[in-house]
């Protein structure tokens, strides 16, 4: 278990992952076109970090409007938390895949800032399951609507 299965998912959906991130974070520059004078589009990407965590199916039917974030390992290494708070990472992307784990079918993106200077308390600490480390849930609800800066889901699973 350990490290390679906690990013199992995330690394079975880069190629998606990357499609939703440049859809919604990379937009045309029409003024800088302008005033550049050149003949195609021109886009800016400013630099940013984004971490990713995706979920299987399960979890999705027991709690589609929370996340988790890992809160401490025994070990003493940092954690997702502590690498949010010493703003390591700037937005989130958390989302669940469907039960064959084919395509992902709901997600949002956060916006880490609002969440460290909310500072939210979990909703709950939980052992993870090997017990690893602790989880901190979140319930989206609990955030600012700011946190929230694009959220997608499907409507109906098809098979």
């Amino acid at each position: 278990m350990g490290y390679k299965q906690d990013i199992r998912l995330e690394q079975r959906f880069s190629r998606q992952i990357k499609s939703i991130l440049g859809n919604y974070f990379i937009g045309q520059d029409a003024a800088h076109d302008r005033k550049q004078a050149t003949d195609f589009e021109i886009f800016t990407v400013h630099p940013f970090t984004v971490g990713a965590r995706l979920r299987t199916h399960t979890y999705f039917k027991r709690y589609p409007d929370e996340f988790t974030i890992r809160w401490s390992r025994p070990s003493g290494v940092p954690t997702e938390i502590d690498k949010i708070r010493s703003g390591f990472v700037d937005f989130i992307i958390y989302g669940f895949v469907n039960e064959a784990e084919t395509r992902i079918l709901s997600y949002f993106l956060g916006d880490l800032q609002v969440f460290r200077e909310h500072e939210p308390a979990p909703l709950c600490i939980k052992e993870n399951n090997p017990p690893d480390s602790q989880l901190a849930a979140f319930g989206l609800s609990d955030l600012p609507s700011s946190f929230v800066l694009h959220r997608w889901q499907q409507r109906e699973e098809t098979p």
